[in-house]
């Protein structure tokens, strides 16, 4: 009978552990506690509250159950198998119970607990890893806030309990900055798939994440907040083959040298030349934000929009204003719009006022109602040269803008588009509540004219890259 080494062994239980930290039949709170307050009370809390179906094991030494839930000595007390095992015990208690987790069998270990490499305790990390590599788990962390997956209804953190499910995988290398995004996707309506914090890296990195996520059919679109990578090349290499089917959006801080110098002692990453990051991410296919709100904005219009079949690009307007502010956009963002063939000005001229321009931007004037606003995106959404749609609403006095925003939604359909269509609803209250109402029934909608232009040029570039491949 042939014996099979134990390195070989762990080597090939790490082939496939990935998914346990995304489906896991069972999870271990090490470190849980009945305090509320504490973060090994609030994960369990978040796990109870969250609906997780499968197995939940707290190991508390002095406590007998924590929130319902009967607590173990440790790890090896349970007699049971262990999918996940979280651990929120001292730092200097960490690998210990690491090994713990080895020698029971745990296929993957996600370490909240702080003090690593952050720090400069490099040492202390490598050895984690070394730790982990040994028996095969694979390791999300140290110094991470954990992971929220829609699909298993884990949420597996510390931060809000309550996160609107969609399609985009959030990789975040900052704790308290992903925190903040977690209540702000929600009150914002972007919707997540799974959020990842993924600390200081020391095993599992954002390659392997967007590895997973590109096989996940849950995820659309797969969003980073990065401030540095340790292994540059190997995320190059993912992210070229995974860009290609599902959209990455990168938000990379450290540009200026004071940040990087913050990003070294905030993580203990190394930024690297920014100029570096931006060849790199050019070349690979991913998409780089400058801010929060733009990298939010594309994915949105990702999420809600199939790609176009060109670039052709129609813009209708209500005021000539934020029109033109659009195309002044449009131009910086190297998105031309389309000259409208006589054909098609024809039809439009049977709709739009004869004091409109069926120009592009077509400009239906502050009388526009929503019954013009149906008339004209019918026509261009029948046109098979009309690739992509902007359709922009300037509150008015006059005008209802909710109405606007049913007609849209009835003209469009609220199934998979024929086309992508970014709309904005620029205004006071009533604007609000109509592009809300927009983002409920699955539009890309925004409360500026700029806002719209920019969530359509991710769809656009999108496009342009796919006909260079």
């Amino acid at each position: 009978m042939t014996t099979i080494s134990p390195t070989r062994r762990a080597a090939e239980k790490r082939t496939d552990t990935l998914e346990a930290f995304f489906r896991p039949r069972s999870i271990a709170i090490i470190g849980a506690s009945r305090t509320p307050g504490k973060i090994g009370h609030e994960i369990v809390r978040n796990l109870k509250l969250s609906g997780f179906r499968d197995e939940i094991f707290p190991v508390n030494p002095k406590a007998k159950s924590v929130l319902g839930y009967k607590s173990y000595e440790k790890i090896g007390s349970i007699g049971r198998p262990v999918d996940l095992a979280v651990i929120v015990v001292p730092a200097e208690r960490v690998e210990q119970v690491l090994q713990e987790c080895g020698e029971t069998d745990v296929k993957a270990v996600i370490i909240i607990t702080s003090g690593f490499g952050e720090v400069g305790k490099t040492d202390l990390e490598k050895r984690l890893v070394e730790v982990s590599r040994s028996y095969g788990m694979r390791l999300v962390g140290p110094n991470t806030f954990g992971i929220f997956c829609a699909i298993s209804r884990m949420n597996c953190t510390f931060g809000p309990n309550y996160i609107l499910s969609g399609k985009t995988a959030f990789i975040t290398q900052s704790g308290a900055l992903g925190l903040a995004l977690m209540s702000w996707t929600t009150e914002e309506k972007y919707g997540v798939s799974a959020i990842v914090s993924i600390g200081n890296k020391a095993d599992v990195d954002d390659a392997d994440l967007i590895e997973y996520f590109e096989g996940d059919e849950s995820t659309k679109s797969i969003l980073i907040y990065m401030e540095g990578l340790k292994d540059g090349r190997k995320f190059y290499n993912s992210s070229k083959i995974v860009a290609a089917k599902k959209p990455i959006v990168v938000i990379k801080s450290g540009r200026s040298k004071r940040g990087a110098m913050a990003v070294s002692s905030h993580t203990g990453s190394i930024a690297g030349q920014d100029r570096i990051f931006d060849v790199a991410f050019n070349e690979a296919g991913v998409l780089r934000a400058d801010t929060m709100t733009q990298a939010f904005d594309w994915i949105q219009s990702i999420n809600e929009n199939p790609l176009p079949n060109g670039p052709n690009l129609v813009i209708v307007t209500n005021g000539g204003g934020i029109g033109v502010l659009a195309t002044d956009k449009c131009e910086e963002l190297h998105m031309d719009l389309m000259e409208l063939p006589d054909d098609l000005k024809e039809k439009l001229r049977g709709v739009v006022p004869s004091f409109g321009s069926i120009r592009n931007p077509i400009d239906l004037t502050a009388n526009a109602d929503d019954e013009l606003y149906r008339k004209v995106l019918q026509v261009l959404f029948e046109r098979d040269d009309v690739n992509a749609i902007i359709a922009l609403f300037c509150q008015t006095a006059n005008i209802d803008a909710t109405l606007v925003a049913e007609s849209i939604i009835k003209s469009v359909g609220t199934g998979e588009k024929k086309k992508p269509i970014t709309i904005a609803f620029v205004g006071g209250q009533m604007a609000k509540v109509a592009y809300e109402r927009m983002l409920d029934k699955r539009f890309a909608a925004y409360p500026t004219a700029e806002r719209s232009v920019d969530g359509m040029y991710a769809l656009i570039s999108r496009y342009k890259r796919s006909q260079m491949r």
